[in-house]
């Protein structure tokens, strides 16, 4: 039997485009999907694009997967095959390049390897003009679920290319999106996470008029069943009031937001064309933990973005030094060809973005170790996960909140347990598990 291996770069979308790849194939072609470590025939992997250094990974792996593997097939998909598709066909041992729209046709372009001849199955983005529904039953080595529920973004954001590898803002079908969900919480999947480009606009491409994310959250927390609700990303303009209070109010929802800000500083957001204004997002995020006590909050920032100066960036680290964030994501702006920003240069130095990013990280290391310290004596649900390896003794979990835990007890089963937080780790929490049963909710 023709055994395939995949290999994934990026956010939870592409995870969760992987895991549809993995059941088009298994679906259609019978192929057996094997861990990416083991011997296979083919090699698929999705790739991301949104940094100049999530393209170098990429071409990494498949350089790295041609040597170990000559004699195997290397398929690549995802936003980079669809941005750069010739540029990944000059790397050796690539066979195949599928782009958005050829998604769905992805198990006869394997079977048709075959042949040798390398082929590059890449069309306009504007074709891809509707949601690849494919349900899945299970996430491959994950304890916790993923289903996405949006595709595609219909903003302009400066720095970013999404709208040119992933379309335009299409979503999932309510009663779809519910079918999958069911599923996975009869397989026993005890937290399940909600993804998408763009999950505020969800429900916007459907005829009903409004937005419809949160309706479709209250039909999701009717679904019967041991589980917790979690989004990922989320921009600051779809949190709304109303999302703000079903969070407060549901047991069952955990208490963390990932609100990518980008920067804090008004001429910068600006260039950007976010649509928000620092003081906005310091509303946003104190609203936020008015109502919601423990909320962890998350976000992304660009350090280094064209023409932000000094001034600006201790703008972005002053706001963000005086809010309740839990955790903030840096990273260097990256120029993207074909983003918007593409004309204004990169004007801002390799060093200087290094040391704006290593400033940012010493800000979240100590935001999140003061966050910890808060939970302290606290008993909180923890979801731990498949274990890897039972040698040391110990296992993982994760609270709602978004902390790790360790508890010394290697027998835990995967699920949602009640943990006392007895003290700190480096990075995360040491816990006591105060009982085996799983637990509905937080």
């Amino acid at each position: 039997m023709t055994r395939v291996a995949y290999c994934t770069f990026g956010c939870r979308l592409n995870q969760y485009d992987t895991e549809t790849i993995r059941a088009l194939v298994a679906r259609e072609q019978g192929y057996e999907a094997v861990a990416q470590r083991e011997q296979a025939d083919i090699y698929v992997v999705n790739t991301c694009t949104v940094t100049a250094r999530a393209d170098a990974n990429a071409r990494k792996a498949i350089r790295r997967l041609h040597s170990e593997h000559p004699e195997a097939r290397i398929v690549v998909a995802g936003c980079y095959a669809q941005r750069a598709p010739e540029e990944l066909a000059a790397l050796p041992g690539v066979s195949l390049i599928v782009g958005a729209a050829e998604r769905t046709r992805i198990g006869g372009e394997l079977q048709d390897l075959v042949t040798g001849r390398q082929r590059i199955r890449v069309s306009p983005i504007s074709e891809a003009k509707s949601f690849l529904d494919i349900p899945i039953g299970a996430m491959a080595e994950r304890s916790r679920a993923i289903v996405k529920i949006q595709e595609g973004c219909n903003h302009r954001c400066t720095f970013c290319i999404i709208p040119k590898t992933r379309g335009r803002s299409r979503s999932r079908r309510p009663e779809r999106v519910l079918h999958e969900v069911q599923t996975l919480v009869t397989q026993g999947y005890q937290e399940i996470v909600l993804t998408g480009v763009h999950l505020g606009d969800y429900g916007l491409d459907l005829g009903h008029g409004g937005r419809l994310l949160t309706p479709l959250l209250r039909d999701i927390l009717d679904i019967p069943g041991s589980f917790r609700l979690r989004l990922s990303s989320i921009e600051p303009a779809s949190v709304s009031d109303e999302l703000i209070e079903l969070i407060a109010s549901e047991q069952r929802f955990a208490r963390h937001f990932h609100i990518p800000v980008q920067s804090a500083a008004n001429a910068v957001l600006t260039r950007m064309k976010r649509g928000y204004t620092g003081d906005e997002f310091a509303i946003l995020v104190n609203r936020i933990v008015q109502q919601i006590p423990d909320c962890g909050i998350g976000t992304d920032v660009i350090c280094g973005f064209p023409g932000e100066t000094e001034a600006d960036f201790r703008q972005t680290f002053g706001r963000l030094s005086a809010l309740p964030i839990t955790y903030i994501h840096p990273f260097p702006y990256s120029l993207r060809p074909g983003s918007e920003a593409e004309p204004y240069g990169d004007n801002v130095t390799p060093g200087e973005k290094k040391r704006r990013t290593r400033a940012l990280k010493r800000l979240s290391h100590s935001k999140n170790q003061t966050f910890r310290e808060a939970q302290v004596g606290k008993i909180v649900g923890v979801l731990f996960e498949l274990p890897k390896s039972k040698a040391d003794g110990k296992r993982m979990g994760w609270t709602d909140n978004y902390l790790r835990v360790r508890v010394d007890q290697a027998s835990v089963v995967a699920g949602i347990k009640q943990v006392r937080i007895d003290g700190l780790a480096e990075g995360g929490l040491i816990g006591k598990l105060l009982d085996t049963a799983t637990q509905y909710g937080r």
